[in-house]
C-alpha cells in the first residue's frame, strides 16, 4: 500500500513539473488551444468606408478573422472614439487597448527613436525609396525599440506627407511662417522646428483641431491632404502648401499585454497581412491624396507647391533640429537615414 501511495506522489509530480515547464516554454504565442480573442482597433481617421486607413483597417480585420476561422475578432474604431493618438499609445501601452492605427509621430513620447521621422525633411520625396526605409533595416530597428515599450509594430501603412494649411496667406517660402499660429503634434521635433521657422508651434488633440480653426483660435494645421480633406480641415482654411516637410507612416499597433498570448502562427500571420496590406495601402493612400488635392481646389483651396529654390531653403532650416534631437534619437539613426537622401 505504502509502495502504491509512492507511485501515486512519483506521478503526480512529474505531471506537475511537464506541465509547469509548458507553462514556462510558452512564453509569447503560448494560443495552442485555439483560445477566441475580441479585440477593439481604433484610430483618429475619418469613418469614411473609402477612406485609406478605415478602408483597408476593415480589410486587414476581415482577414484575420477568415485565417483564423474566427478566433481572432477584431472592430474597428475610427474617428476618435477611443480617444486622440496619445490617449489610445498609453492604452495600447497599458493593456486597456488591444490595437490601434497610430501615427509615428504621435508615438515619439513614448518611443524618442521614432522622432527618427519626425525631423523635417529626413525622408526623400521618392516614395519607391520610403518603402524601402519602413520594410528595411530602419523600420525594424525603431519596431523593436517600440517592442521594448509595450507597443508591437507589426506594421508600417501610410498617413501621408505632411503639409500646411493655414487661413492667412499662402506660404511660398519659409519667411512667410513668421508669427502664424500653427497646430501640431506635441513632439520635439515639431516643436522645436515649428518655432525654430518663427512659427508659433500650439500642441493640441486632433479631436479639438477642426473646432479651433473654425474660431480662429489657430491660424492653420499641418496634416496631409488626405486627413486635411478627410476630416473637412479645408473648410476652415483658404491655402494649402505641398511642402512635404514631413512624411507621416502609420504604425500598426498590438498592446504586447494580447500580443503575447497569440499563438506563433497567429502572430505571424498577423504580422504577414500587416504588411502585405499595407503596402496595397500606401499605393492607394498615394492615389487618394492627389485627387484629395485635386478636391480641394475645386473647392476653392489656394494650393501652392514649393519652388525647388525655396523647397532647399526648407531642407536647410531643419539641419540645426536634427543637431537638437541627435541626443535623444541616436546619430547612427540619422545618418542612416540621410545616406538615402539624394539632394
Amino acid at each position: 500500500m505504502k509502495q502504491y501511495n509512492l507511485y501515486l506522489i512519483i506521478t503526480a509530480v512529474i505531471l506537475l513539473a511537464g506541465c509547469v515547464n509548458e507553462s514556462v516554454q510558452g512564453g509569447a504565442g503560448n494560443n495552442s488551444d485555439g483560445e477566441k480573442f475580441e479585440l477593439r482597433l481604433g484610430h483618429i481617421g475619418p469613418a469614411e468606408a473609402d477612406h485609406p486607413w478605415e478602408k483597408f483597417a476593415v480589410e486587414f480585420t476581415e482577414k484575420i478573422h477568415e485565417e483564423t476561422n474566427g478566433n481572432i475578432n477584431i472592430d474597428t474604431y475610427p474617428a476618435s472614439q477611443l480617444g486622440a493618438d496619445r490617449v489610445m499609445t498609453e492604452s495600447i501601452q497599458q493593456g486597456t487597448l488591444e490595437m490601434g492605427l497610430i501615427s509615428t509621430i504621435a508615438m515619439g513620447n513614448f518611443v524618442p527613436e521614432l522622432q527618427l521621422w519626425d525631423l523635417p525633411y529626413i525622408f526623400p520625396l521618392d516614395n519607391q525609396v520610403v518603402d524601402e526605409i519602413l520594410e528595411g533595416p530602419i523600420g525594424e530597428t525603431l519596431a523593436e525599440k517600440a517592442s521594448e515599450k509595450g507597443l508591437v509594430i507589426i506594421g508600417y501603412w501610410e498617413n501621408d506627407w505632411r503639409s500646411m494649411t493655414n487661413s492667412i496667406k499662402p506660404i511660398r517660402n519659409v519667411e512667410d511662417l513668421e508669427g502664424a499660429k500653427i497646430r501640431v503634434v506635441e513632439n520635439q521635433a515639431s516643436l522645436e522646428w515649428f518655432e525654430r521657422v518663427g512659427s508659433i508651434p500650439t500642441p493640441m488633440a486632433f479631436s479639438e483641431l477642426y473646432t479651433s480653426l473654425q474660431q480662429g483660435t489657430i491660424d492653420g494645421q499641418d496634416n496631409g491632404p488626405i486627413l486635411s480633406y478627410g476630416s473637412r480641415l479645408h473648410e476652415a482654411q483658404q491655402y494649402l502648401t505641398l511642402t512635404n516637410h514631413m512624411y507621416a507612416p502609420l504604425a500598426v499597433v498590438v498592446s504586447e499585454k494580447i500580443w503575447d498570448q497569440f499563438s506563433e502562427d497567429e502572430q505571424n500571420l498577423m504580422k504577414e497581412l500587416a504588411v502585405e496590406i499595407g503596402r496595397q495601402q500606401r499605393e492607394y493612400s498615394r492615389k487618394t491624396s492627389e485627387e484629395y488635392i485635386q478636391k480641394m481646389k475645386d473647392e476653392g483651396i489656394e494650393i501652392e507647391e514649393l519652388k525647388e529654390e525655396e523647397l532647399a531653403k526648407f531642407r536647410e532650416s531643419a539641419e540645426t533640429t536634427y543637431e537638437e534631437l541627435a541626443a535623444t534619437i541616436g546619430q547612427d539613426l540619422i545618418d542612416q537615414m540621410l545616406e538615402y537622401r539624394n539632394d
